[in-house]
């Protein structure tokens, strides 16, 4: 492993501990919002709530870890993209001698 890119793998890392713990809480309201309407009712209560609810504040901070996460794995990508364009660059060309195949 490349040590140039610790810091951002242990930042994809957090970031997608933070999307799952926000994910599973926001699943875990939805369950429990749900478990108050018999299943008979046509339609369920509004899955993502109203404005200022603990169910939108719930779908909005799982909204922001998500994007943080792209955001994150677009980030170690061009970390890696770069240090290969670097490490190509300081490579000294190879010249093999021999007879022609």
């Amino acid at each position: 492993m490349r040590p140039e890119l610790t810091t951002r793998r242990r930042a994809l890392r957090l970031a997608f501990e933070r999307y799952i713990e926000a994910d599973r809480a926001w699943r875990d309201a939805l369950v429990a919002l749900n478990d108050w309407f018999p299943p008979s009712a046509g339609r369920r209560p509004g899955m993502i709530g109203n404005p200022g609810s603990p169910i939108r504040r719930l779908y909005d901070a799982r909204s922001r870890a998500l994007v943080r996460l792209e955001v994150t794995q677009v980030k170690l990508a061009t970390a890696k993209r770069r240090l290969a364009e670097r490490r190509a660059r300081e490579l000294p060309p190879v010249f093999l001698i021999g007879p022609p195949c």
